[in-house]
This record gives structure tokens, sequence and C-alpha cells, in this order.
């Protein structure tokens, strides 16, 4: 990415008539092309979108469509190359798509917030799938939520550029149609990743690196595309692949765009959004509850004669939450080292947090080991026992029962009294 790559023949080429001014034109054509100023881009970056996260996440999927080939359109631009110097000369941008940075960028990159542990020899595939598993896009996911057929087809159009069309196209279609667009189009993508997705600086390395640092590609590969320009039959060649990579990248825009203005419309930021019945209308209108100020807060919970009573009617120490909530319960429970419930089933869900301690549950025949810091879901009506290890264990535990008194169920509760554990 960022070692000097020189285009290097031997003596210095005499430039045909013409070369470099051609490809001084074609990149101020290249720069006005419509997929670098596209309004898709514009839209995400001022999040004048139904949705702005779900078009994020939407991109990040449908764009790794076209990013986990790009060693193969890198690899096919190299084969359809003459030059051995020309080759070498990409096959460099290729290892440094494969390894990674070296440890000789590591100033580089601190003075554009850029860790050298995040990036140092790891390949920009596995750079883009950390920025995926950011967002829960894993491999499980990947596989349940197909690419979408622009996505697929830009990228399969692309690789025929590279590959088929012959060097001049391919080298107009990655240089100018691409390497050398990476920064434009990445800055407004980047702008709305900070905006507005929850995703760490070591996350979302992989834009960074592009947007900041990564232009060195793009420059060798100009220079490939000035020496082919010295044959004036392969200029309209160059333009034509450079046309071709940016026609695709636009028609991937438009579809994405489409896509994300038919997203519903959520807000995010305040609480507007979640009283608005017109988004969903079946659902209740929101309403004010007013409770005594008195009753909203339940002081020194498990130290009044309520508590003792409920503690054993459970076999063991559990301070119910007395609190006007009519959807979910909420209690402490205690058990003493070596201790253990009965074992009990319950129509309601239950979800434990352990504050102190460790120990183990039998769930339906299946022990599951826990201590402090982890959090354990009961599903209704299993057999389960909860049992602490060498030490007092104190977790809390949340449940449904009054929302299922609430929808008029009769919640049943079933004990079997001690068991071994």
């Amino acid at each position: 990415m960022m070692s000097e790559h020189r285009v290097d023949t031997g003596s210095e080429p005499s430039r045909a008539p013409g070369a470099r001014d051609f490809i001084q034109q074609l990149e101020r054509e290249v720069g006005g092309h419509r997929a670098i100023h596209h309004p898709y881009l514009r839209a995400l970056a001022s999040g004048e979108l139904p949705d702005p996260v779900g078009a994020l996440r939407d991109y990040a999927h449908q764009y790794y469509a076209y990013s986990i080939n790009f060693q193969r359109y890198l690899t096919a631009t190299i084969s359809q190359l003459d030059s051995s110097e020309h080759r070498r000369a990409l096959l460099a941008n290729l290892l440094e798509e494969a390894h990674g940075v070296s440890p000789d960028e590591a100033e580089l990159m601190r003075r554009h917030g850029i860790e050298l542990e995040w990036v140092e020899n790891v390949p920009h595939p596995v750079l883009y799938r950390r920025y995926l598993e950011a967002l829960r896009m894993d491999e499980a996911w990947l596989r349940a939520h197909p690419f979408c057929d622009e996505a697929v087809q830009w990228s399969q159009l692309f690789l025929q550029c590279c590959s088929s069309l012959g060097a001049p196209v391919a080298v107009g279609a990655m240089g100018l149609g691409t390497e050398l667009i990476v920064r434009r189009v990445y800055t407004p993508i980047l702008e709305a990743i900070k905006t507005y997705m929850d995703v760490s600086p070591r996350d979302r390395v992989f834009f960074d690196l592009h947007q900041k640092i990564d232009d060195e590609h793009g420059e060798v590969l100009l220079r490939i595309a000035e020496e082919l320009a010295e044959d004036p039959t392969k200029r309209a060649l160059l333009r034509t692949g450079a046309l071709m990579a940016l026609n695709l990248r636009a028609g991937f825009y438009d579809s994405l765009l489409c896509r994300a203005r038919e997203m519903p419309c959520v807000t995010r930021s305040g609480s507007s959004g979640f009283v608005d019945t017109t988004r969903n209308r079946d659902s209740l209108e929101p309403r004010p509850v007013e409770h005594a100020l008195e009753t909203l807060i339940h002081r020194q919970v498990g130290r009044e004669g309520v508590a003792e009573a409920f503690s054993r009617s459970r076999g063991h120490p559990v301070y119910e939450v007395s609190l006007p909530s009519r959807s979910v319960s909420f209690s402490v429970g205690e058990l003493a080292p070596g201790h253990a419930t009965s074992n009990h089933r319950h129509a309601y869900e239950s979800l434990i947090y352990v504050l102190e301690g460790s120990g183990w549950s039998i769930i339906e025949g299946q022990r599951v080991e826990w201590r402090a810091g982890d959090a354990l879901y009961v599903p209704p009506w299993n057999w389960h026992q909860h049992v602490a290890g060498g030490e007092k264990a104190l977790y809390l535990t949340g449940t449904n029962l009054p929302l299922l008194h609430q929808l008029g169920q009769t919640v049943l509760r079933q004990e079997q009294g001690p068991a071994n554990h």
C-alpha cells in the first residue's frame, strides 16, 4: 500500500506525443463522473434517508459481494499485462492486499489515528470481515442473507473487464475507474459510519485505511496507464475500461439508493419515534401511567418480614422486589455454599444475572456452569435446579410472571423437592 513501486523499464521512456495529456484529460473526465458524485453517497453522508443505519448495514453487506473478490480482479489485471515491469509493480500491490501493511509504516498510521496493531500483516479482506462482524454479520448471517442481484452482477461484470478484454481495458477499469477514486468515494461513506454507526475505529479501519492513506495503488496503475497510452490505439480502450468500471459502480449505487429509500422510517434520536402510532397502526398508543412517589422505590430489599416469608416458601433466601410493574418481576436470590434450590419448573420465563459466587444449574437434565458476571436463561416449563459452589452465590432474577397474569393465564409452578446435584 505505502511502499514505493516504480514502473521502471530501465531508461526513461520517450513518451508518445499526447500520452500524458490524454491521461490527464481522462482523469478529469473520471473526476466528474456520476459514480463519484452519486446521490446515494450524499444521502449516506447527510443522513437524508428513512433509516441511515439500515442503509449503512445494507451497504456493508452488499459491497462485500464486490470487495471479497478484489484480489481476483487484481490478479486478472496482472494476467493481461505484457510488460514484466508492469506485472511486477502490480504484484507488489497484490501482495500488500493479501498480507497487510508493514511495521515501517507505523508513523504514517499514527498520524492518521490508525494503530499499527489494527492492520499489521492483516489482509484487506480480513479487515473488511472485521467490520462485518462488528455489525453482527458472521458466516451464518451471510449464508442466510444472499447478496442482491445488482451486487453480484457488479462483481461478475467487473471481473470480466479485468480478465477478458485486454490490458488497456483492465488497467483503465482497475486503475482510473477504481483505485484512482477510492479516497473520493470512501470519504462520504466513512463520514456516515462515524456519524451513525456504533463501531470502533479498529473495527472500521478498512475504510480509514483506504480513505486516508491508500493512494499508492492508484498511482502505480496511473503510471502504467500513461505508458500504455504511448500507443494511441490503446487510448480509447483505456477510456472504455475506466467508464465501464464507473458505470458499473454507479448502477450499484442506483440499486442501493432505491433499497435505502424503500426502508421504513426510523427515528433513533430522542423518543418521538416510539410514540408515533402512524408507523404501526396495530400498535397501542402509549399513555403515561401515574403512580404515587412512594410506590416507585422499594428500599432495603430483603429486610422485612414479608421477604422472610417468601424465602421460606422457596426453601432458600429469595428477596422479592415489590414495585408496581405489570409486566416483569424482579427478585434477589441467595444460596449458601453447597446449597441448592428445589428442582422446580414454572410457566414463566426467567433471566438470571449472577452477582457473586459460582455454581451450576441443571436445566432439563443439562448442566450449565456459571459464575459472577454471567447471565442465564431458563425457558418456560423446564425443570431446573440451581446449585452454589464453594462460596455463597448471589443473583438477580427477572421474570414475565406479571405479564402472564395480565394476559389471563393461570401461572403454574411445580416443585419436586430436594434432588441430587
